[in-house]
């Protein structure tokens, strides 16, 4: 929790939650979505014994919306940026997805966050519509860019199995 707590408090306009409303800060529901394996998943990395970068993947659970997977709070922290950590995380979430079924990843990225958008873009995510002013904090918006990764796609998989 200390994690995702940086995260939204060093990088406010890179996440859609804040402090003050982000449920992965409650520790019942943290609780709660760890322990859903099927619907549910968290990946961390760890340098000794500090966690470094985590990502969690949701298993969209609406019947006709059970092909899609969807990557959320992905964040690593400045020290250990640069060093395929980021990398790792997502192939982590890309595999489970594979491992559930699934035939697509989606995410979303803000402006805010043009590295992790390369990141995303280099494993083989593809835009697919931009939300203008999606996010507003203290005065200022930032767009919004809609990602998805095909599972099945030969191109993204050849990236993440390099």
């Amino acid at each position: 929790m200390a994690l995702r707590r940086a995260a939204l408090e060093t990088e406010p306009l890179a996440f859609g939650a804040s402090t003050e409303d982000d449920v992965g800060l409650v520790l019942e529901s943290v609780q709660a979505f760890l322990g859903d394996h099927e619907a549910q998943a968290v990946f961390g990395l760890f340098d000794g014994a500090d966690l470094v970068g985590s990502v969690g993947l949701i298993r969209v659970s609406k019947v006709k919306q059970r092909h899609k997977g969807i990557v959320w709070g992905m964040y690593v922290l400045p020290r250990a940026r640069h060093g395929g950590v980021g990398r790792a995380l997502l192939e982590a979430a890309i595999q489970h997805a594979r491992g559930w079924g699934l035939d697509q990843v989606q995410l979303s990225v803000t402006e805010a966050a043009p590295a992790a958008k390369r990141l995303y873009e280099a494993v083989g995510f593809r835009s697919w519509g931009r939300e203008r002013r999606a996010l507003q904090w203290q005065g200022r918006f930032v767009d919004e860019d809609h990602m998805v990764f095909d599972l099945h796609e030969r191109e993204c998989l050849s990236r993440i199995d390099e």
